[in-house]
Parts: structure tokens; C-alpha cells; sequence
């Protein structure tokens, strides 16, 4: 009796000896599990990473930053009248955004920069200041520019929204519209143009704005001079653009009854050339538009074009007129 109770005692004790052990093994494995879940937790918070704007000008001089300086191309007549496109030089474009500063003291592929390049290239005006965009009204105000609601040809479009602004070029006003160029809007220091309401933006700043044929100031004449006369001839000469092209019916102050314009990029028909009004740059060549929907009725000036054969690219330093296309 004595063995068979101390047997049963024996595996009673050993039974409980097992179960303790293994909820002790349970217990770590639960334990381990939740220190590895928040060590893989703090390894992901670790490496998280969060975008933050970036700075448009650089903080101070322009010869105390950190920031390889990259000066501008040299430029040679083009831009101002016309609508250029992408012009922004490959010496600041291919580099990795806010890469090298400009001479002017802004970031590569920010909005600043993009703008005083097109005013160094197509107004002749050299930017003062560097500054975030949202500090160039009240900076320009200052020091004695005209900042108002008032878009115009060749002026800088302003907005104080966001952490540091947004500024863009105006190249047309339409309507109580703009057309305006810019870079890094969508954030990824690309160019695009866009056609918003005047109101999108905060102010309009007037540093050296542009003579404006798509809007003249002085009201077009009664009545609409008659070309020279054209004797009848189907020699045509193929033109390619280098922007949007705006077609007029007067030639000789850029007015009268606006045609469609010509894509960019595009390759017409012209009739002949002839001297009409003068564009920004000087130019004063415009061409008969031959092609439909146009036929003969409508003129653009022959500054938007490559006039040399080229069908892309930039149209700085390219011809003013064609010199094989008849004079009408």
C-alpha cells in the first residue's frame, strides 16, 4: 500500500513539474514575440521619412552659401514677345533639384529661379533680391516696384500661400485670365503652364513689364490696312513655331480680329513676309499665314519662329525671319 501511494504521489508531483515548465516556455515565447513586434515597430518609425519644402533662395550673401553658383547662358535676342516654352537653361535643368544656386541666388528648379531666368532672358531685368517667392511682393514693394492686382505681359505672378509662396511668369492675359509659366508647381522642380483666374494669385508684380501684342493698349484703327498687293503665286515656304503663336488679322499693331493660334511646335504654310509691328525684342517681321484654318487672312509674327530649319529646341539665338521666304 505504502509503493502504490507513493507512486501516485510521485507522478503527481512530476505532472505539476511539466505544466509549470511549459507555461514558463509559453509565456517567453509571447514575451519574445512582443519585443521583437516593437523593436520591428521603432525600426520602421526609425526609417520613416516625412517631405519637407525646401528653400527657394539661398539664407544670406550669395557668396557665403555652401551651394555650387551656376551662371546663365548667354542670351542672344529671343523671348519677350513670344510665348518660348521651356527655355530654362540645361546647366541648372539636368542637375538633381536644389542641386547648384543661380547668379541670382535661387535654387536650381525652384520657382524663383525659373522666374528670373525669364526676366533676365526675355525682359532684360536682372532680379534685385533672393527670397522665397512669398517674401518678393512685400521685398519689391519696398523697394519701389509696382505690386497690385493687376496681371500684365511680362509680369511676375505672386502667392504668399504655403511655407514659402509660389511665383510664375505671366505670358498672356486673356479675360480676366492669365497664362503663365512656372517650375515646380506639382512639387517636382518640372516646367508647366497653366491658364488660371487672376484672382489665383495673391498680387502681380510690375518689375519691367513687356509691350503686350496680345493685348495692345491703344484701340486699333477704323479701318484695317490693305497689305501690299500680292501677285497671285502658289509658292508656299514651311515655318516651324518654337512656342504658341497668336495670329492676327493687323499686322501692323497686332490687333484687329484674333485668329486661332498656332500650336507649338507646329509646322505651316506662310506666303510671303512683310514689316509690321514691332515685338518686344525688336523684331518687326510677320508672316502671311498660307495654311488652313488661316488661308491668307491671318499674320503672326515671324519672331516665333525657328526661321532656319530647326523644328525644337530653344529659339534663343535662333533667326528673326527667313530670309528665302518672299517678301509679300
Amino acid at each position: 500500500m505504502e509503493s502504490k501511494t507513493l507512486n501516485k504521489g510521485s507522478l503527481a508531483t512530476f505532472l505539476r513539474a511539466i505544466a509549470v515548465l511549459v507555461l514558463a516556455c509559453a509565456l517567453t515565447g509571447v514575451g519574445s514575440h512582443a519585443a521583437g513586434a516593437a523593436r520591428g515597430h521603432q525600426h520602421r518609425h526609425k526609417h520613416k521619412r516625412h517631405h519637407r519644402p525646401h528653400r527657394q533662395a539661398i539664407r544670406g550673401s550669395l557668396h557665403n552659401g555652401h551651394v555650387k553658383i551656376v551662371k546663365a547662358p548667354p542670351v542672344h535676342g529671343k523671348g519677350g514677345g513670344v510665348d518660348p516654352g521651356d527655355d530654362y537653361p540645361p546647366r541648372w535643368k539636368k542637375p538633381p533639384q536644389d542641386a547648384v544656386v543661380d547668379q541670382w541666388g535661387m535654387y536650381n528648379r525652384e520657382c524663383t529661379s525659373f522666374v528670373a531666368w525669364a526676366l533676365h532672358s526675355r525682359n532684360g531685368f536682372e532680379m534685385p533680391f533672393h527670397q522665397n517667392a512669398n517674401r518678393w511682393g512685400p521685398i519689391a514693394a519696398k523697394r519701389g516696384f509696382t505690386v497690385n492686382s493687376n496681371p500684365a505681359v511680362g509680369s511676375v505672378a505672386w502667392s504668399n500661400a504655403g511655407v514659402f509662396g509660389h511665383v510664375a511668369y505671366v505670358v498672356a492675359v486673356n479675360n480676366g485670365n492669365v497664362t503663365v509659366e512656372e517650375y515646380n508647381y506639382f512639387g517636382r522642380g518640372a516646367y508647366d503652364k497653366r491658364v488660371v483666374s487672376a484672382r489665383s494669385f495673391t498680387g502681380y508684380i510690375h518689375f519691367k513689364d513687356l509691350p503686350s501684342a496680345e493685348t495692345p493698349s491703344a484701340p486699333p484703327p477704323t479701318t484695317t490696312p490693305t497689305p501690299p498687293a500680292t501677285p497671285p503665286s502658289t509658292t508656299t515656304y514651311a515655318e516651324t513655331t518654337g512656342g504658341v503663336t497668336h495670329t492676327w488679322t493687323n499686322y501692323t499693331n497686332a490687333g484687329g480680329t484674333e485668329g486661332p493660334s498656332i500650336p507649338s511646335n507646329a509646322t505651316v504654310l506662310v506666303s510671303c513676309a512683310l514689316t509690321g509691328f514691332r515685338v518686344a525684342d525688336g523684331n518687326t517681321w510677320w508672316y502671311r499665314i498660307a495654311s488652313s484654318p488661316w488661308n491668307d487672312a491671318f499674320y503672326a509674327s515671324a519672331d516665333a519662329f525657328y526661321n532656319n530649319g530647326q523644328t525644337s529646341g530653344s529659339l534663343i539665338g535662333t533667326p528673326f525671319v527667313d530670309s528665302a521666304v518672299r517678301h509679300c
